[in-house]
């Protein structure tokens, strides 16, 4: 067995009998880590089938008519608070890092199309790939999105035909990156851009929560999850040169610290499982801890620039050639 992301085959033992935090997937699993990029990966690794079975059916938050007027109501307060305010930070980083401000842009596991409605209206021409057909069906239907069914390994995409290509909290899941890294250069053009928004192994927030930290209970849909040099590593080995990376939001790396100290506050969990109060309870719950994760993940980032660390993280890169925005 050798690391995902940079190939050594030097692994020890870094966690042992971890849980899904859902409870999809029975038993217990370990992760290895990297002795010579510290990334961190899932042994065994699950069979692709098996992977698939693992997501529940309310495992993405979505804008559909809720069942009750609570579901309604929080549906509404976390969207306008939480998911709109965050969708527009993503944008923004994304052009700040890239230099690109519009385009056509590809979203690889795009889910319900909440991102790519947000880089739409942006001004970027948008298309998706999603491997759920209810997720598909969603984003075609609500907001009128190009989205195609099916993996990206398998789909008949145009080589050289995309301005930038973007994987937010997905390439953990998936179980060849390298292979997936290597047909998203293929499929930008000269000078285009990879966007991989990624969990760290080596953030703070994972070293301070430890095999509790949801990027690890994650498992087994985690299958790999990189540090900062394995994802550097990863696209320099894929031809992409220019590499840049920066923390995601502090509200975002915030709700992955909330999520990993009460996982019961996740949307799988509360939306999926839980009564109308209990709903309610899990939610105010998971808010109530939001300002002292605000500070965690303002902590977790010193000292700054390209030191900084955080729970997630966006790292671009650039195919050679072509015009190059700085």
């Amino acid at each position: 067995m050798a690391c995902l992301f940079c190939g050594s085959a030097a692994l020890e033992p870094l966690y042992e009998g971890i849980r899904d935090r859902y409870g999809v997937a029975e038993g217990t699993h370990r992760f290895l880590r990297c002795r010579d990029c510290g990334s961190a990966i899932l042994d065994p690794l699950p069979s692709p089938e098996y992977l698939v079975s693992l997501y529940p059916s309310d495992y993405t938050f979505k804008l559909e008519p809720a069942s009750s007027a609570l579901r309604r109501f929080l549906q509404t307060v976390e969207w306008r608070c939480f998911y709109a305010p965050g969708f527009l930070q993503r944008v923004a980083l994304m052009r700040r890092l890239t230099g690109l401000h519009s385009g056509l842009v590809l979203e690889i596991g795009c889910g319900s199309g909440l991102f790519l409605r947000y880089l739409r209206e942006a001004g970027y021409a948008v298309e998706g790939v999603e491997t759920s057909k209810a997720e598909v069906r969603y984003a075609r239907e609500r907001f009128g999105l190009t989205v195609s069914e099916g993996a990206l390994e398998t789909l008949p995409l145009e080589p050289g035909h995309y301005d930038a290509v973007v994987m937010v909290n997905v390439l953990e899941h998936i179980l060849d990156p390298a292979a997936t890294v290597a047909r998203i250069h293929s499929l930008l053009k000269p000078g285009g851009w990879v966007v991989l928004v990624l969990p760290m192994i080596d953030s703070g927030q994972a070293r301070w929560l430890g095999a509790r930290w949801g990027g690890v209970t994650e498992a087994p849909r985690h299958v790999a999850i990189p540090s900062a040099a394995g994802a550097r590593r990863l696209l320099g080995s894929a031809g992409f040169e220019d590499v840049r990376w920066a923390p995601s939001s502090l509200a975002e790396n915030a709700g992955h610290i909330v999520l990993s100290l009460l996982p019961a506050a996740a949307t799988p969990s509360s939306y999926g499982k839980a009564s109308g109060a209990g709903m309610l309870v899990r939610r105010a719950a998971g808010a109530l801890l939001m300002l002292p994760s605000l500070l965690l993940a303002a902590v977790e980032r010193l000292p700054g620039g390209l030191d900084a660390r955080a729970g997630t993280m966006f790292f671009c890169g650039r195919r050679p050639g072509g015009s190059h925005v700085s």
